[in-house]
Formats: C-alpha cells, structure tokens, sequence
C-alpha cells in the first residue's frame, strides 16, 4: 500500500470526527488541506461546499488525484468566523502583542476568494511589524507585507496581485479550525494553546513520551546541524531558509554541551563521536595561546575579543565529554583555561573581567550575567573530574564573592546551575539562601512569561535538585522554615513542571507546523523564537534540549 492509500483511509476515518464539529451557522462549509513532502513548503488548498460532506468528498477527489509523494498532510476545517470590516482586520493586527503571535486565519469573499491559515501568514511573513520594531522591546505594530503576500498570491493562486486595494470591497472572516495531521502511521488531533500555537495534543498523559520524542528528534536536528568538519550551521530564519551568517565560540561550545548531554541521556555512541568532532574543531579554530594564556576568541565585527563565557563553555563541553567516556585528553585544556580564567578574567578582588580586547586589555567589565555562572559551574565540572584543589579554592572564591555582592539578584539560570553543582562539595546556609533567592525572586514572572524563554527551565531544574538537597540538609532549618520550605518545594516543582509543557507547546517545530516553512527538512523538529522571527541558532537548541534533559532525567528518570 502507498503513503496516498495509507492516507486516504486515514482521512476516511477522520470524516467522522470533523462531522462532530460541524457548526450549523456557517453557510459555507470549508475544508483546508495542506500537503507537501519534506523537501519545500507544503501546498495549501480549500474546499467549499453546501454541506460537510460536499466540501469533504471535494477534498478526497483531489487527494486521491495527487502524486504519491506527499510527506506531509494536515486537515482543518473552519468551525467559527466573524465578519470583520478592513478597519477591524488592522486594529487586530495592531492588537498582536508580540511579532507572529497572530491567533486566528483570515477569510476574504467578493471579488476575489482568498484563504489564508494563521500558519501561512507566519510563515510566509505575511504580516511583518513596523520598521521600529525592536524584539522584546515594543509593539510591533503588524501590517500585512505586500510583496511576501503578493509572492504567496503567485505560488498558491497563481495569479499576480497589484494591489491591496480589492480588500476595502471584500468581506473579509476572521476564523479558527479544527485540525488534524497525518503522518504515516497515525493521524495526531491538532490543539490551540493559544498565541498562534498550534500543535499536537500533549497533556499528563503523553508529555513523557513527547519529551523522548522531541530529546532524540531535537538532539538529531542539533547532529544535522554539524558540518563533518565540527563546525555547526549557526542558525536559521526558516520563513525563507535564510542562515544565520554569525559565530560565536560561546554558543558553539555550549552546543557540543548539550549535545554530548543528549547523547548521555539517549545513550547514543554515534551522537557522542560526533560530539567530540565539535569540539576538536573548536580547539583547533577558536582557540589561541598568548603568552602561556590559553584563550578561546571570538571576532565581534572584525576584532578579536576574548570572553569569559566562551573560556567556560569551552570547559564545560570537554568536561561533559570527560565524565561520558572517561576519556582524560582534554585534562591539560581544561586545566589551563581555568588558569587563564584566574589570571586575565577575574580580579584581585574576586571579580570577574567578561571580554577582553585582541591585547587582552579590559574591552567590557561587565557584558552578560551567564558568562559568571558559567564560569563557576564549568569549573566545578573540571574540579570534580580532576580533583585539583587549586581548581575547587578558584570555585570558592567565586561563590563568596557571588554571595557577598548579592547576585542572586540577577536570577540567572547558570547561577542556578552553579549553586546545585557548588552544593555537591560544600554546604553552608548562605549558599541554599542564595540558591532559594535566585529561583524564588523570580518564579511569578516565570510562571507568567509568555515566550517559550528556555532557560527558565533550566534555571528551575537546577532549583529543584538543589531543594532535594536541601531537603535532608542538617541545619535546614536555619535556612527556611518547614511551612515556608514545602511550600517552596511545592511552588518551584509546579512551575518547573508547568514551564516543561508550556515550553513544548511554544518552540518545538513540530513537522505540522514545519510544513509551511521553505525548507521543512531542514528545521523538523528543531527550536525556535517565534517572536523573532521564528529565530532557530543552535543555542536555542541547546537550551531547549538541556532543560529538557534535564527535566526528563529529574521526572521521570533515565529509561
């Protein structure tokens, strides 16, 4: 039997379903189908009919008539619309909180029949927001984009608009659907979670088996995105294929982190050695020796500069691969890293010194609060493999000084990271002080945040081992109070549990919503930004995948 015949039973036993969501009101009955394989954008066409089953049986006709080579099936159909007039349809569009967050399909009837799902406006940037738009910042204040409408017109109805203007004569639909994808073997029924989301059902049920589904498919999409040579492919704004054309030495060694974390957690060889070639290139091309100072670089518009927070990562990622495989080469690396971080990255007063210039003179005191907590957590790694006192007396210089200067106030997640690594070694109360306050402070805006924002995951995995230990802590309670300590527990296991689902939810390109992007193959099951546009750099998969495995192994163990 082939993918069309597979797929057209498929379709036969869904009729049924749709049937239930028939909505008596509306005069047209209109089904959607979108198709395609996994090589471009999927095609998008719609069925109207007097009844359901008259747009259905016009669906099937043209299913049964297409090539055998469509990957890709997604079925809505349209269960609620609202007549709008031109001025309605661009105060919605000025309502839309942040870029792409647009929540609903647009309908045009009169002149000209045009239908457009929520994802293909995204997705073929449609609707773009104003020139002053910066992301996080402000408004966007969407408008729709003529020339990438005009562009999708072209492809979908073949035919060349000119103008907008028909739009002042038209009746224009604001609409939702119900939908369902289909893929080889199963059809999933599509949920709404609101903010232009709209992907398979994952509740209580199935969130463990998603999150192993999106830990070994994100983690493959991470391995695709390294080259043979160890270099990665930094990124993509998928609307249009478009690479993301920086580097940095942060973000490279922070990947081959989480990768070699995912391939610990899948237990998957293959992933390890591909690993291990990433960070071989990274050695080998950003790194430098000046003058018995062992440094990772960066270029920032064409000049050298040297950041602490690629020093760590550097030794973070070698020491992953330590602990893994047992394997001891990059001992001498790691040790001298540490080194230069003592000599050229942190003060007599145990502050740290974030970027140095090509002369390693100060560039920037201070550029980012996760070049401080990597440092310390990378070291503690180093320290644990190692077991080099002068290592661990560095790592507690830096968590004195961390505590006395209060940065629990910046409610970072590789602070969070750090404390819990820190806490393996020694406990004192003002460290689970520093730890509570750094997750605690912060855990209502978290709760609340609507972006997929990963590293609030991350940094409320952390919290959460760091709670189990507080739990049989001796002098637990001079830290917090019994009451005030469940009631902690309770609140930061709830929100890490509920930032899991919403994270799943909100970044993960799920194949039905791939489809719609230039180049699906590429980005199947990768992480992104929706508000930038659909932003996907290997640090967004590295976040992503390691508060997910992180979570996964915390929940519900390692099978």
């Amino acid at each position: 039997m082939n993918i069309t015949e597979m797929k057209v039973n498929q379709l036969k036993q869904l009729f049924e379903t749709f049937a239930t969501y028939d909505n008596p009101n509306l005069s047209n009955k209109i089904f959607i189908l979108s198709y395609g394989n996994h090589e471009s954008r999927c095609q998008v066409k719609e069925f109207y009919g007097r009844t359901i089953q008259q747009s259905w049986d016009k669906l099937m006709s043209f299913y049964r008539s297409l090539p055998n080579e469509n990957n890709y099936l997604r079925v809505d159909l349209i269960t609620d619309e609202t007549v709008i007039t031109y001025d309605d349809l661009l105060a919605s569009f000025s309502e839309i909180k942040r870029n792409n967050y647009i929540t609903f399909g647009i309908r045009l009837e009169g002149f000209k029949k045009r239908v457009f799902l929520k994802e293909e406006l995204v997705a073929n940037a449609i609707l773009t927001p104003d020139k002053n738009h910066k992301v996080g910042q402000n408004a966007p204040n969407m408008t729709i984009d003529f020339n990438n409408y005009a562009a999708y017109v072209k492809k979908k109805y073949n035919v060349q608009e000119h103008s907008l203007n028909f739009l002042l004569k038209s009746k224009i639909y604001k609409f939702s659907t119900k939908a369902y994808f289909l893929d080889v073997n199963d059809s999933h029924e599509l949920e709404n979670y609101g903010l232009g989301n709209e992907f398979r059902v994952i509740d209580e049920d199935n969130l463990k088996s998603t999150l192993d589904l999106v830990i070994k498919e994100g983690a493959n999409y991470l391995v695709n995105q390294l080259h043979e040579d160890g270099k990665f492919t930094y990124g993509y704004f998928p609307c249009y294929d478009k690479q993301i054309r920086n580097y940095n030495s942060v973000r490279h060694f922070s990947s081959v982190y989480a990768l070699l974390e995912s391939a610990e957690f899948l237990n998957d060889e293959t992933m390890i050695q591909r690993s291990l070639e990433g960070l071989i290139w990274g050695f080998e091309h950003l790194s430098t020796t000046i003058d018995d100072n062992y440094l990772i670089k960066d270029q920032d518009r064409g000049e050298v500069e040297y950041k602490l927070g690629a020093q760590a990562m550097a030794i973070l990622a070698a020491a992953k691969y330590t602990q893994i495989t047992n394997d001891t080469q990059f001992f001498e690396k790691m040790k001298t890293l540490t080194h230069t971080i003592e000599n050229k990255f942190l003060t007599s007063e145990n502050k740290t010194i974030h970027v140095l210039n090509a002369e390693l003179e100060v560039k920037e005191a201070f550029r980012i609060i996760y070049y401080d907590g990597e440092a310390l957590f990378s070291m503690l790694r180093a320290y644990e493999l190692m077991h080099d006192e002068e290592i661990f007396a560095l790592c507690k210089r830096l968590m004195t000084y961390f505590v006395e200067n209060n940065y629990e106030k910046y409610r970072d997640h590789w602070l969070s990271y750090a404390v819990n690594e820190f806490l393996k070694h020694e406990q004192k109360n003002e460290y689970y002080q520093f730890g509570l306050k750094n997750a605690l402070s912060k855990i209502d805006f978290i709760e609340k945040r609507d972006t997929a924002y990963p590293t609030m995951l991350e940094l409320l995995v952390a919290a959460s081992k760091m709670i189990l230990k507080l739990e049989t802590y001796e002098h637990r309670s001079e830290v917090i109070s019994d009451e005030d300590f469940y009631q902690a527990k309770a609140r930061i296991f709830e929100v890490m549990e509920y930032r899991a689902y919403h994270q799943v939810t909100t970044g993960v390109m799920f194949p039905e919503f791939a489809m719609y992007f230039k180049a699906p193959h590429k980005i199947e099951y990768g992480f992104f930004a929706r508000h930038d546009r659909f932003r996907m750099r290997i640090d967004d998969a590295e976040h992503f995948l390691s508060g997910f495995v992180n979570f996964s192994e915390l929940t519900y163990g390692r099978d």
